[in-house]
């Protein structure tokens, strides 16, 4: 299978459960407390590697505790770690995260590390771009990184998905028409391009250089636009969401993961939708990603 090389933010999630979000000054008991593996970047190559695709990380850690437990829980499972290096003088990154009882969450990031991906770290690696068939990337890191990478991918002929969270300005117009796949959620397509029409947005992508945008649209599910037209895959139903963390990480890899097995956008959508739909059912964010042996691959049908 193509592998998939994973540029990205790792961190360690602090999650506190509640029965609502305090208010200014409130202090509230929480209802549970975890520690989870976090980052959008860690997020995505393990969600990967559950589905079975090669994955390999790029990234920095701190020199602490928090990166042993993160080194170990992308190898656990399955995540190629050569990729990653530990900082002398900055800790892991790390979220700290309130879901509410209806599953919905707030976060807030400290990058930490991730924050020491700059230039020179992506040219120290760049052979790993050499072995890889495709690059998948967020903005969790320094944009100047970003656009050297999808250079880097470009020069080695690598397809490349972008999840534009969280929202920054990337101050170079270049950097889109060497996106493949953009994957930006509702909030993300309206602060990108300034407006709420959907089709809109996707056409003021495409008009930068953007391929393809699929637009993740939460309980709606998901869609694209295909000949001025936009197509909705409807979610997956469940009986209960208990933690959405991780959800749209989740749908990523699910669309990464079927595009490599069948090069088809619509299916690819749908299986975003399923993989994603596991997630949601569980705590936390990389924990609650379903191995490709859960999924029941009927539901496509």
């Amino acid at each position: 299978m193509e592998k998939v090389l994973v540029l990205g933010s790792i961190n360690i999630d602090f999650v506190s459960f509640v029965s609502r979000y305090p208010h200014p000054g409130e202090t509230l008991v929480s209802n549970d407390f975890g520690i989870f593996q976090g980052g959008k970047g860690a997020n995505q190559a393990i969600a990967l590697a559950k589905l079975d695709v090669p994955a390999l990380m790029l990234g920095k850690v701190g020199k602490d505790t928090l990166s042993d437990f993160a080194l170990s829980s992308l190898q656990e499972s399955g995540v190629k770690i050569t990729g990653i290096t530990k900082s002398q003088k900055i800790s892991t990154g790390s979220a700290s995260i309130w879901v509410n009882a209806q599953g919905q969450n707030s976060i807030v990031i400290y990058p930490g590390a991730n924050g020491e991906v700059d230039e020179d770290f992506i040219a120290q690696h760049e052979k790993f771009f050499d072995d890889a068939s495709w690059l998948l990337i967020q903005f969790e890191v320094p944009p100047k990184s970003i656009l050297l990478a999808l250079k880097f991918a470009k020069k080695y002929g690598l397809k490349t998905v972008m999840d534009p969270a969280p929202v920054r300005e990337v101050g170079n117009n270049d950097i889109w028409e060497l996106v493949d796949y953009l994957l930006p959620n509702e909030i993300e397509l309206r602060e990108l391009t300034n407006t709420e029409n959907i089709l809109k947005a996707i056409r003021i992508l495409k008009s930068r250089g953007v391929k393809e945008v699929i637009v993740k649209l939460d309980k709606q599910g998901a869609g694209y636009e295909d000949k001025g037209t936009f197509n909705l895959f409807p979610a997956v139903p469940v009986e209960q969401v208990v933690d959405t963390t991780g959800a749209g990480d989740c749908f990523v890899a699910g669309f990464l993961y079927g595009m490599i097995q069948w090069e088809d956008i619509p299916r690819a959508i749908k299986i975003a939708n399923l993989t994603a739909s596991y997630s949601i059912q569980k705590k936390g964010a990389a924990i609650s990603f379903p191995n490709k042996s859960e999924i029941d691959w009927k539901k496509l049908e």
